[in-house]
């Protein structure tokens, strides 16, 4: 959205210097043509831990056997002035934290596993960062859960209509199945249940809207992670 405020923008004043530059018209005194709207920050892009793999960028925590201190890192977002890290173990949010760096260390449990995602910040709002997962180093209790699944969204702007795939996988290999939910401005627009492929049928969009999908991959042992994506349409 920055780029193309910034073109906008660019347009305006080339215009206004070409119409002074030519005797263009008069100003009528009326409202200043330059519109300060809301820029919203990017996508801030995780890096660490690896997606869907065993996290190997960790600390042991002195006197613990059950934790370990586990290394985050995350790519800048254009317009961003911070960053919120958050991470779930399930539905459950063990961590919240505001950075104004890209990095971070979190003490977490051994032998389990965690979705993260980081939020970008700034003064006009927010934007979610995709879903990522991991698993971190040691015996777990019971089995491990699911990783949380990779997301795509293809917006087909010739026909209008939005395709949603997924993969998913087990750190222990058990079979897994998956609930998708995909929402338009905050409603259901369609949801599934116990898939165990990794795409829906496509589905209508609406130019300039925001959507968001999420999807429950849960293993036959009752464990489960969620993940979340979400993108704003283009014009159609």
């Amino acid at each position: 959205m920055k780029l193309g405020y910034q073109f906008t923008s660019a347009l305006i004043l080339l215009t206004a210097l070409l119409q002074t530059a030519c005797g263009g018209s008069e100003s009528t005194g009326g409202e200043d043509p330059f519109i300060d709207g809301p820029v919203l920050p990017g996508k801030a892009v995780g890096t660490l831990p690896a997606n869907g793999e065993p996290c190997v960028d960790y600390q042991p925590v002195a006197g613990s056997d059950t934790r370990v201190e586990v290394s985050f890192q995350w790519n800048s977002a254009l317009n961003a002035d911070s960053y919120l890290l958050i991470v779930l173990d399930g539905l459950s949010e063990v961590f919240r934290s505001s950075y104004t760096t890209r990095q971070a260390s979190v003490e977490l449990d051994r032998g389990k596993t965690y979705s993260w995602s980081v939020v970008a910040v700034n003064t006009d709002g927010q934007t979610l960062g995709d879903t990522y997962s991991f698993t971190t180093p040691g015996i777990p209790e019971g089995n491990f859960a699911p990783y949380a699944a990779e997301i795509s969204m293809d917006f087909n702007t010739v026909d209008g209509t939005l395709s949603v795939t997924w993969t998913g996988s087990d750190p222990d290999g058990d079979p897994i199945t998956f609930d998708v939910r995909v929402l338009e401005d905050g409603l259901i627009l369609a949801e599934e249940f116990d898939l165990s492929t990794g795409a829906l049928t496509p589905l209508p969009f609406k130019g300039r809207t925001a959507y968001t999908v999420e999807v429950y991959s849960r293993d036959n042992k009752g464990s489960f992670s969620v993940s979340v994506r979400e993108e704003t349409a283009p014009d159609l």
